[in-house]
C-alpha cells in the first residue's frame, strides 16, 4: 500500500480526504498533485499577501466572495496566484470564464457545496493536515453513511459505486456471486482498458482461494484482500458483500498497485458493508415477488384459487399472462445431489440472458416449474431453445448432477396453463422412468401417452411379465444383455448392421442374441404381429419404476 508522508498532503488529498464528496473543481487535473502546508481564512481584499504564504490553501468565505462581482474575482485570483498557494476555495458557484482564468493562472479552484459553514471547511482541513490516518478513518466512515443513505432512497448499485469510484479515483465494481458484473464506475481520468479487466474479474478463480467458497468468505477474520493482476502495476482490494451466512457478491477498488493506499481500504470495507444492505434490500424484494407468484401458481395449477383472486394476483405479478406461455418442469433425478435451490438459481440465471420473460417457482419442493411468455401462439422454438440453454449450463455448472425436465404448449390463455403443465410434469415424469438424459416434451411422447395409462391393468402387467420377463432373468443369471441388445434392435428400425454397431459388438453376435431373445419369449421377429407384441411389452417394461 501506498503510505504517504503526514506532511505531504495534496489538493487530491483534500478532494478524497476532507472536502465534501460534492465539492466540484476547476483548474485542470495536474493541478491535483499541488502541496498544502496550511490552511488559511481570507479575511478581506486588502493586502491578501500578508495574509498567505506559499502553499497554502485559501478559503473564501461566501461574505468576502459576494462584495465583488466576476470580474473583480478574476483580478483577486491572479493576485492570489502569483503568491504559490496550493488552492482556493470557493462557497458559490462561478462561470466558465472563471474556470478558464483558473486554468490560465494554474490554480486549483475547489467550490463546496453553499450549505456549508466556513466554520466546517476549515476544520477538516486542518484535522487532515494535523492527522491523516483520523481523517483518513473519518472518511471512510462519511462513505458508509452516505452509502447507507443513497440505499435507502433506491439510489442503486450504479450510483453508489460511482461514488466509491469518485472518492478513490479508481475503478469500482460490485459482482454478485456468481461474478456477474452488477455494476462498475470508471474515474474521470481512467487510463486503464476495461475489457482485459473484465474478463479477469468474471473468472472465479481470480479472487483469493478463501473467497471462492461464498460461505468460508463470510466467516473469514480479513474484511479485504489485496491482489496484483497479471496486467502491468495493476492491482485490487476486494471485499465479500456479506449477508446472513455467506457472500453475495463482491466489491473491488482496481487502481495502479502502487497507488493503493488506505482510503481505498477503508472504501472497500465500508463499501462492501454499504452494498450489503442494498443487496438485502433487493433480495428481500425478490423474495417478495417470488412469494407473490408462488401463491398465484400453485392455487391456479391446483385449481382452488377463486378468479377474483386469480385476477387480483395477476395484475400484481408484473408479468403479461395474457400472451401465449409455454411450460418446462425440471427436477434432479433421484437421489439428488443438489438441491432446487440451486436448479433455481440456474434457471435465473439462463433467464437473465434470455429474450423472452418467464415466471419461475420451486413446486412444493418437487420440482421447478417455468412459464415462458412466447412471441406468438405456434412459437414453441422459444421454449425449445430456452430448455437447450438450461441444459447446457446445467452440464456446466453440475456436471456430475442429472437433469430431467417437460415441456409443454403453447397454452394460448391463462385457462390453459394447467393443462400444459400436467401435459409437462407427465413428460418430465415418463423421461425419468425412460432415463432420456434431455429435455422431454410432451407431443413427442407418442405412443407413450397411452401406455402410461394402460400400464396398471392387470392384464397388461402380466403380458409384459411374460414377454420381456424371461430375458430380464436370463440377463441376471448370465450378466448378459438381450434386453439392451432388443432396444437397440427396435430403436435402428430391425437394421442389423446399424444395431451391431450401436452396441459395439459382431454381426454375428447380434444375430446369435436375437436367436436368443425368440427362443425365450416365443415371439418370431419375423412377424410383423409378434413384432409389434415385443415392442409393445418393453416399452411398457421401461416405464416401470
Amino acid at each position: 500500500m501506498n503510505e504517504q508522508a503526514l506532511d505531504q498532503i495534496t489538493i487530491s488529498d483534500l478532494l478524497r480526504l476532507a472536502l465534501p464528496l460534492n465539492t466540484t473543481t476547476l483548474g485542470g487535473a495536474e493541478q491535483a498533485r499541488r502541496t498544502v502546508e496550511w490552511v488559511v481564512l481570507l479575511t478581506s481584499w486588502d493586502a491578501v499577501e500578508d495574509q498567505v504564504q506559499v502553499n497554502d490553501l485559501v478559503i473564501v468565505p461566501p461574505s468576502l466572495q459576494a462584495k465583488i462581482n466576476e470580474a473583480a474575482l478574476k483580478q483577486k485570483m491572479a493576485v492570489v496566484a502569483k503568491l504559490n498557494v496550493a488552492g482556493m476555495v470557493l462557497f458559490s458557484p462561478v462561470s466558465e470564464d472563471v474556470g478558464e482564468q483558473a486554468n490560465r493562472l494554474n490554480i486549483p479552484i475547489l467550490i463546496v457545496p453553499d450549505n456549508l459553514s466556513v466554520r466546517e471547511i476549515n476544520r477538516a482541513v486542518v484535522a487532515l493536515l494535523v492527522d491523516r490516518q483520523s481523517a483518513t478513518s473519518e472518511r471512510g466512515m462519511q462513505l458508509y453513511r452516505t452509502l447507507s443513505e443513497m440505499s435507502r432512497e433506491d439510489q442503486g448499485l450504479t450510483a453508489m459505486t460511482e461514488l466509491i469510484a469518485k472518492l478513490t479515483g479508481k475503478i469500482a465494481v460490485v459482482q454478485d456471486k456468481r461474478m456477474e458484473i452488477q455494476a462498475v464506475a470508471l474515474p474521470q481520468n481512467n487510463q486503464i482498458e476495461w475489457e482485459p479487466l473484465r474478463e479477469l474479474l468474471e473468472q472465479r478463480d481470480e479472487l483469493p482461494p478463501v473467497l471462492r467458497n461464498r460461505k468460508a468468505a463470510a466467516h473469514a477474520r480479513q474484511s479485504h484482500w489485496q491482489q496484483f493482476f497479471p496486467i502491468e502495476n495493476l492491482g485490487r482490494l476486494v471485499s465479500p458483500i456479506i449477508s446472513g451466512d455467506r457472500a453475495r457478491g463482491y466489491l473491488s477498488v482496481i487502481g495502479p498497485a502502487d497507488q493503493l493506499d488506505l482510503l481505498d481500504k477503508l472504501a472497500v470495507e465500508h463499501g462492501a458493508a454499504a452494498c450489503a444492505l442494498e443487496m438485502a434490500k433487493a433480495k428481500a424484494i425478490s423474495e417478495a415477488k417470488k412469494a407473490l407468484r408462488g401463491n398465484f401458481l400453485e392455487g391456479l395449477l391446483a385449481g382452488t384459487m377463486p378468479r377474483k383472486e386469480i385476477e387480483r394476483l395477476e395484475g400484481r405479478l408484473d408479468h403479461n399472462t395474457t400472451q401465449p406461455h409455454a411450460v418446462l418442469v425440471l427436477k434432479w433425478a433421484d437421489p439428488p445431489t443438489y438441491s432446487l435451490r440451486r436448479l433455481e438459481t440456474t434457471v435465473h440465471w439462463v433467464l437473465n440472458n434470455h429474450s423472452r420473460a418467464a415466471l419461475v417457482h420451486v413446486y412444493g419442493d418437487k420440482h421447478v416449474c417455468v412459464f415462458q411468455e412466447l412471441k406468438h401462439a405456434e412459437d414453441m422454438e422459444t421454449a425449445q431453445e430456452l430448455g437447450r440453454r438450461i441444459e447446457e449450463q446445467v452440464k456446466t455448472e453440475y456436471p456430475d448432477a442429472v437433469l430431467v425436465a417437460g415441456m409443454s404448449g403453447p397454452a394460448p390463455t391463462l385457462s390453459e396453463w394447467p393443462k400444459i403443465y400436467d401435459e409437462a410434469l407427465q413428460a418430465m415424469q415418463l423421461g425419468e422412468r425412460l432415463q432420456i438424459k434431455q429435455v422431454v416434451s410432451f407431443t413427442s411422447l407418442g405412443v407413450y401417452q397411452l401406455l402410461v395409462q394402460m400400464e396398471e391393468y392387470p392384464a397388461v402387467r402380466n403380458f409384459t411379465d411374460q414377454v420381456i420377463g424371461p430375458l430380464v432373468a436370463y440377463d441376471e443369471q448370465h450378466n448378459s444383455s438381450l434386453v439392451k441388445t432388443m432396444d437397440a434392435y427396435f430403436e435402428h428400425h430391425g437394421n442389423i448392421s446399424q444395431t451391431a454397431e450401436s452396441l459395439f459388438i459382431h454381426r454375428n453376435t447380434l444375430l446369435y442374441r436375437l436367436d436368443r431373445i425368440q427362443e425365450l419369449t416365443g415371439h418370431d421377429l419375423n412377424q410383423a404381429n409378434m413384432r409389434l407384441a415385443l415392442h409393445l411389452a418393453l416399452k411398457l417394461w421401461q416405464l416401470r419404476p
